[in-house]
């Protein structure tokens, strides 16, 4: 198993120097494989400072925010390569337009299409070749990321891959097919579901939360590493809206 440091620019010397001296002069054995430093994060333009009480505190924010939601934006807007700031006003159109309109609208609008039109089963088809290639092209590139602490790329590559699943419900039109062609139709709802799950998967180190949501309502769970696959006929469990609409 490897170890981390992370820490950020401020604590480079000791971090990455003086402690690790420190740690093998008493003996230590093990340390750090991989050492990620990171620049600054204000807040709302201002630098952070707990002795002033201008800082952002966790349990007033997790009490009204959800949880992932804050993740995915922390993660995406993190200080890898230079200083950045939080603002709820952004954190709130991040949430709205990425997770709500691009993941959360593939989740809603697949599951319940399923559910109105193929009794809420999943029903196996022939899964796109494009799509299980490009699964096993992001478990390896993500994983790798994660590694290096590529956290902000992880995400986007993920999502990138959202937005393209997305680009294929819209150009299969399923609400179409289902008048005309009931094989295409199933095809396409299945490819969409099988992604979900997948994207759940790809998703779990960043956003615990929801992913287990829908491990649930695809009765997937436990899941290694590598492309995930889907019982035939299995029930979707009782779903809900992935990610709510946040205001100003």
């Amino acid at each position: 198993m490897s170890s981390f440091y992370v820490h950020g620019k401020d604590n480079i010397p000791f971090h990455s120097v003086i402690l690790p001296a420190l740690l093998s002069a008493i003996g230590e054995d093990k340390l750090p494989d991989r050492i990620i430093s990171s620049e600054y994060l204000t807040l709302e333009g201002k630098k952070i400072s707990t002795s002033k009480n201008y800082a952002i505190w966790i349990p007033d924010i997790v009490d009204k925010y959800n949880t992932d939601a804050l993740r995915y934006f922390f993660i995406k807007n993190a200080p890898e390569k230079r200083d950045t700031d939080f603002s709820i006003r952004e954190f709130i159109k991040c949430n709205n337009g990425e997770l709500l309109g691009a993941y959360g609208n593939l989740v809603n609008r697949t599951l319940a299409f399923n559910k109105k039109y193929f009794d809420n089963k999943i029903l196996k088809s022939q899964v796109d070749s494009s799509i299980i290639e490009k699964l096993n092209d992001l478990y390896k590139s993500v994983g790798k990321q994660i590694e290096k602490g590529e956290l902000k790329n992880s995400l986007e590559d993920i999502f990138e891959f959202i937005r393209s699943v997305n680009k294929y419900f819209d150009e299969e039109k399923p609400w179409a097919t289902i008048k005309e062609d009931t094989e295409k139709c199933k095809t396409t709802i299945y490819n969409c579901t099988f992604a979900i799950a997948n994207i759940a998967n790809l998703l779990a180190p960043f956003l615990p939360q929801s992913s287990e949501k829908v491990n649930e309502w695809l009765g997937t769970g436990n899941n290694e590493w590598k492309v995930v696959d889907l019982k035939d006929k299995q029930e979707v469990g009782p779903f809900s809206i992935l990610f709510e609409r946040l205001e100003n």
